[in-house]
């Protein structure tokens, strides 16, 4: 009994160590906005002025799989009312032109960017559900 305690917390303590967890990146003209492992909308709030919006440029996205290969991943982005307005399919990354940003969302105040996932294997059922990675706030 002696000896199980430690071994036990030795194997606990090494699967802990070797968890990997999703991450991302947000950029906009090669500047990082974001880069976390937390959904939390609050402090993936980033405002963007409007000079920096008003560049030629490009915003990107990375996403790191905790479990590589395992799921198609979509990246959604909507308006401060909930409209969908772009949707990128089975990507980890993604590189959209401002240019194209600005003329999907003329007139509105906020990008939301999520992602969700769908199995690779069709006999998978799995619920889907949106993480927020970012809220752009426009100036």
């Amino acid at each position: 009994m002696k000896r199980l305690f430690p071994l036990l917390t030795l194997i606990l303590t090494t699967v802990i160590a070797d968890a990997q967890e999703n991450s991302w990146k947000i950029k906009l003209n090669n500047k990082t906005l974001v880069a976390t492992t937390d959904e939390d909308e609050n402090k993936n709030s980033i405002k963007i002025k409007s000079e920096e919006w008003k560049k030629n440029g490009c915003l990107e996205i990375q996403f790191t799989e905790a479990e590589p290969d395992t799921w198609w991943r979509s990246f959604l982005f909507y308006d401060e009312n909930d409209n969908e307005i772009l949707r990128k399919d089975s990507v980890t990354s993604y590189k959209i032109k401002i240019g194209f940003l600005r003329k999907s969302f003329a007139g509105k105040k906020e990008i939301r960017i999520y992602t969700t996932i769908s199995p690779k294997d069709p006999n998978l059922a799995v619920r889907v559900r949106r993480v927020h990675l970012c809220t752009l706030r426009l100036q």
